[in-house]
């Protein structure tokens, strides 16, 4: 029991900013509050359930969140017609294009063609509207931003990552400058926030392609 309580004393004391954790007195005081919060055990639970990515909840959550640099807000798209967009050569390679491209008017589409310039005021108006990513899903992305912060972007280690990380249902394949993430419907969404919040694990200059696992 002293160890435990030496070791929290410790970890609480190194949770003070920079500038004050090497102050002796500081220390003492926060020593002293582990000291008379140890009866109740109160410091040892606050440690598991406040900073394990894995049991926190929450406005909790949100504050892991902070910590490894992720937090749950995505943008969802409402467009309601299509715009004027100049689209890359891959997009006109495939024609992969969105529902929400559009190009000019040609004498035969121009009564009905309901498209136009987009401007900025269109687009801070209409663009997208603000949602929160429930525990769930906002924990595997900080689980997934933890490894991206610290993991060595080596194929194999991203491979090995990814497959452990989903249990299974996503893995990745390599080309040149390129790295295709392989998922089944179960972690579609979950990637897609992934790819948005830019915690996808990839070498640094690789593309990122995202692929669903047809059966």
């Amino acid at each position: 029991m002293e160890d435990i309580l030496l070791t929290l004393k410790q970890y609480f004391a190194d949770l003070l900013i920079i500038q004050y954790r090497g102050s002796k007195r500081n220390r003492a005081l926060i020593e002293f509050l582990v000291d008379l919060i140890f009866a109740n055990n109160l410091a040892l639970e606050i440690k598991e359930k406040t900073v394990n990515i894995n049991d926190s909840i929450g406005k909790q959550l949100d504050v892991v969140g902070k910590w490894v640099g992720v937090d749950r807000y995505y943008y969802k798209e409402i467009w309601t017609h299509p715009y004027l967009a100049f689209p890359n050569y891959s997009t006109i390679k495939t024609s992969d294009y969105s529902e929400f491209q559009g190009g000019f008017s040609t004498y035969s589409n121009f009564t009905e063609n309901n498209g136009g310039f987009l401007t900025y005021k269109s687009w801070s108006s209409i663009r997208a509207k603000v949602n929160e990513i429930g525990d769930e899903y906002f924990r595997k992305l900080i689980q997934l931003k933890a490894i991206k912060n610290s993991i060595n972007h080596t194929c194999k280690n991203i491979d090995d990552a990814i497959w452990q990380w989903s249990e299974g249902h996503v893995y990745t394949t390599w080309n040149k400058m390129e790295i295709t993430y392989h998922y089944d419907n179960l972690y579609k969404n979950l990637i897609e926030l992934a790819s948005f919040k830019n915690v996808l694990l990839k070498p640094t200059g690789c593309n990122i392609i995202l692929e669903a696992i047809t059966s």
